[in-house]
């Protein structure tokens, strides 16, 4: 939600700096639309975060034949 918040006001801000000729305001929506992109986390967890006791490289070692 944050990420969908910051990204549409680094939008209005770019398209404010053509509508009103003020560079600063595109400026100023390309660092929201970094800081949107540097601050974004992921939060689908990859096997090797699941607690699992096998991880992806031993799986696919055991599928290869080295064990």
């Amino acid at each position: 939600m944050k990420l969908l918040l910051l990204i549409s006001c680094a939008v209005v801000c770019v398209a404010l700096s053509f509508a009103w000729r003020e560079p600063w305001i595109g400026g100023v929506g390309l660092l929201i639309g970094f800081v949107a992109m540097f601050t974004d986390r992921d939060d689908v967890q990859v096997d090797d975060e699941k607690r699992s006791y096998e991880t992806t490289k031993s799986v696919r070692n055991m599928r290869r034949g080295e064990r």
